[in-house]
């Protein structure tokens, strides 16, 4: 069986055991925790995620690969490979997300809104906590939460993200600029890869 047939497999049992989470838990922290425990167990064997199954953009830049994702654009699954000095500046999902680590870390910090609305506008945001992901543990959040990711490895990273709805259907994210201390809607991420085999 190749690792290509092997991946795919346990993707499969992975989201059908989330499925099951999400319908008897609902979509809440404890549920997302459960959701995270599911993830950290699929990338135990990270055999299943070699590096030259996800490379770079041909252009050097980090890169989207779906993994699974349900017919109703739900349970999206991506493996997000990050250049070195890759660095997303706050933003929030709009529906629950998890993320664990396969290869390298990721930083994520943690900010609560204490001025402004859940639109685009004028917006403050104060720092609360974080967390790096790394092989073996994860993050989740609420669709409001909001959070910034940057990492400082050597080599390219790689973590699963999986949403609640797919990437490419979330048009209302919003993105913080903290110097303007303002908020506009993130671009839609459209350019999304399949992993090589």
């Amino acid at each position: 069986m190749t690792t290509e047939t092997k991946r795919i497999q346990a993707v499969s049992n992975a989201v059908g055991r989330i499925r099951k989470i999400e319908k008897e838990m609902g979509a809440n922290y404890d549920g997302l925790e459960k959701i995270r425990d599911e993830l950290v167990d699929l990338t135990r064997d990270k055999s299943l995620f070699p590096r030259d199954h996800f490379p770079l953009s041909e252009s050097g830049e980090s890169a989207i690969y779906r993994l699974s994702e349900d017919e109703d654009h739900r349970f999206a699954l991506y493996g997000s490979v990050g250049a070195a000095g890759k660095s997303v500046p706050p933003h929030n999902h709009t529906t629950w997300a998890v993320i664990v680590g396969v290869h390298g870390d990721e930083l994520n910090r943690f900010y609560e809104q204490i001025s402004g609305q859940a639109k685009p506008g004028h917006a403050v945001l104060e720092e609360t906590g974080r967390f790096v992901v790394q092989h073996g543990n994860g993050v989740y959040f609420m669709p409001s939460d909001v959070h910034s990711i940057s990492t400082n490895n050597p080599d390219p990273t790689l973590h699963l993200h999986m949403y609640g709805l797919a990437l490419d259907h979330l048009d209302k994210r919003l993105v913080f600029d903290q110097k303007a201390q303002k908020a506009d809607f993130m671009p839609l991420k459209t350019d999304i890869h399949t992993p090589l085999s």
